[in-house]
């Protein structure tokens, strides 16, 4: 289930995106940098802070790799924060819950 430009996150969310991976910042030379890949994540949202979502990544694998040798991927277990516009940039994918009818009441509390 693709995400509206609102992005109603919710803790316990499972979501999956792709995200350009970069390469490190060592050098200082004036022509942009380009990315060296992309990554598929799958994490689960532990805590949102305002514009800011921590995540638990459950799941990382190359889509792309521009380079041709190893790429560094997030760690499975490791804790990301990103920032909400950047999980949107990505076209985030919300995975099912088992009881969507519980993410409804806690969307909206009555």
């Amino acid at each position: 289930m693709a995400w509206t430009q609102s992005g109603e996150f919710v803790e316990s969310d499972v979501v999956e995106w792709t995200e350009a991976i970069w390469p490190p910042n060592r050098s200082r030379r004036r022509k942009k940098s380009r990315p060296w890949g992309k990554q598929k994540v799958t994490a689960q949202i532990t805590a949102i802070d305002g514009d800011f979502v921590k995540l638990t990544v459950l799941r990382s694998a190359i889509v792309e790799n521009t380079i041709g040798s190893a790429l560094k991927l997030h760690k499975v277990g490791t804790t990301i924060t990103k920032k909400r516009q950047t999980l949107l940039r990505g076209e985030p994918e919300r995975l099912l819950w088992s009881e969507e009818d519980v993410r409804k009441v806690l969307l909206h509390p009555q």
